[in-house]
């Protein structure tokens, strides 16, 4: 470097006379950082003669003349040294043939790098909890020479940063990145060797991916002073779907109900509990992955069973609240307490008890058949979709659903019917093309009994009379065998009689004369 101390040096020699020559020598170190090596190292040696003082004029003496250079010969002469080329042709000049081969991976704890699924000609990036990913970097140099200075420029978007490296067995290979981890340099070697090959790992943060983030795309550059002209840059594309750890499960509070009294008009009806019965459905959402405060596409959506086929009330939605969650609104809000009925006080009606409910059993055993129904959206229930937003959930929230069940409408439709059952449906849904939810669907079974038990009563069926006469009938005949098998049916005869009569007499009489005999 021209006036840099450290890479000068100077000297000086006598030169007694003119047409004289003399040779100087100097050593000088090569360092052990040099990447360019392609390039000859450039040696420049300048001369001049030092300017002497001139001495004084003495007197009746002239001028001691000074020695001067040529002006017509150079001061300067340059020369270079050339590094030992062995990877290069024998033009002494090295035509690299650099290739890229790349692959999206997931990365567990160990260490383990598993290639990504394609789907339509890309790599699918599945997110849930994971942190990172790692793309796979393959470089070759096939039938090409030494690439000199050989490396890799990746160029990361806002969603990605880089995080690490890691590689198996070439020693060379070093990645460093900026400071904000928008780019990184691999070094893949100096020289990258004819035929080599290298497989490394990027590892890559994917704490910027939000659910916004769709595609993502990663710009790879080789590069080598070594001459090649088809270096283009690469592209590395994959879709982005994040995997929510959201699920949702439900329960009815109570999950049995009973309807029965009278019929009673919707326009006589003021307050809540004239209704029905009171059912109370909680549906929890639990989040296990990231908090999604700022979510604000995600949504519960309730398949209400609000009336049956010929369009009479079935299930009264009074009130929807939530909690942990941010105050949001349910819609559509006109389906909540249409008929503004006023809120009850009293609780639902009393459940029977367990003797009721153990009579009820024994005269439907006792039925031909049970006869029951599934209440059920798009089959015979009308149902509305009521959307609850999930603004603000942090690790579990729950939708609280109050209804009335319309009681008039069971007595006039489902009377005669043992029991049925009312299905109502749940699901999360996200307003976003690259979000997978599992376990995101659940429903609620509601069973309804009629409270008039003896109207499932039918009558004993005929087979059941005939088996029963015919049982009775064996029974008897049976007793009756045994009784003659015992000799209850035979009579004694009189001879019989008589001789125990005698026999009683004449071992009486014994005992008598005795007596006499003794008292004599």
């Amino acid at each position: 470097m021209p006036g840099d101390p450290d890479y000068q040096h100077t000297g000086s020699l006598e030169l007694r006379g003119q047409n004289k020559e003399k040779c100087v020598k100097a050593e000088l170190k090569l360092q052990d950082n040099i990447k360019d090596k392609l390039r000859a190292i450039p040696i420049t040696v300048a001369v001049e003669i030092k300017q002497a003082g001139r001495k004084k004029r003495q007197a009746g003496k002239l001028l001691t003349l000074v020695p001067v250079l040529n002006s017509n010969d150079p001061s300067t002469a340059r020369s270079e040294v050339n590094f030992l080329k062995e990877g290069c042709g024998s033009d002494n000049i090295c035509q690299s043939k650099l290739k890229l081969e790349y692959k999206f991976c997931s990365r567990d704890d160990n260490d383990n790098f598993t290639p990504l699924n394609v789907e339509d000609g890309l790599p699918v990036i599945s997110l849930s909890q994971q942190k990172d990913i790692a793309l796979e970097i393959t470089v070759t140099n096939v039938a090409g020479d030494d690439a000199h200075e050989a490396k890799l420029i990746a160029t990361f978007p806002d969603t990605l940063s880089y995080s690490a490296f890691r590689h198996s067995s070439d020693k060379q290979l070093i990645c460093s990145a900026n400071q904000n981890g928008s780019r990184a340099d691999c070094e893949l070697g100096n020289p990258f060797k004819r035929d080599s090959k290298v497989t490394f790992y990027v590892i890559l943060s994917t704490t910027g991916v939000n659910l916004d983030t769709t595609d993502i795309e990663i710009d790879l550059k080789l590069d080598t002073t070594s001459e090649q002209k088809d270096l283009a840059p690469v592209t590395a594309k994959a879709r982005v779907v994040i995997e929510l750890l959201l699920s949702v499960s439900g329960v009815a509070k109570p999950s049995q109900v009973y309807f029965g009294g009278s019929v009673k008009g919707e326009a006589a009806m003021k307050m809540e509990d004239e209704v029905g019965s009171l059912v109370e459905y909680e549906f929890r959402i639990i989040n296990l992955g990231k908090p999604l405060k700022s979510l604000d596409g995600a949504y519960l959506d309730i398949q209400w069973p609000k009336e049956i086929s010929n369009g009479k009330w079935l299930l009264y939605l009074m009130k929807i609240e939530t909690k942990h969650l941010d105050i949001v609104t349910c819609t559509p809000t006109k389906e909540i307490n249409p008929r503004r009925l006023l809120d009850s006080l009293s609780s639902s009606r009393k459940k029977r008890d367990t003797g009721g409910q153990q009579t009820e059993e024994k005269l439907s055993l006792l039925s031909d058949k049970r006869k029951y129904l599934t209440l059920d959206c798009g089959k015979n229930v009308n149902c509305v979709n009521i959307r609850c937003p999930l603004k603000g959930l942090d690790s579990n929230a729950e939708v609280v659903l109050r209804s009335r069940l319309w009681n008039s409408t069971f007595l006039e439709e489902y009377s005669k019917l043992n029991y049925l059952d009312i299905i109502v449906k749940a699901s999360i849904n996200i307003i976003a093309t690259n979000v997978v939810l599992r376990n995101a669907n659940t429903q609620v079974r509601v069973t309804v009994f009629p409270e008039k038990t003896v109207a499932q009563y039918t009558g004993v069926p005929w087979w059941i009379i005939l088996v029963a006469i015919l049982a009775g009938i064996l029974m008897l005949a049976l007793l009756v065998f045994l009784l003659w098998k015992c000799g209850f049916f035979k009579r004694a005869k009189k001879d019989h009689y008589d001789a125990a009569y005698h026999k009683a007499e004449i071992h009486v009489q014994p005992s008598d004369k005795e007596r006499l005999t003794t008292d004599a």
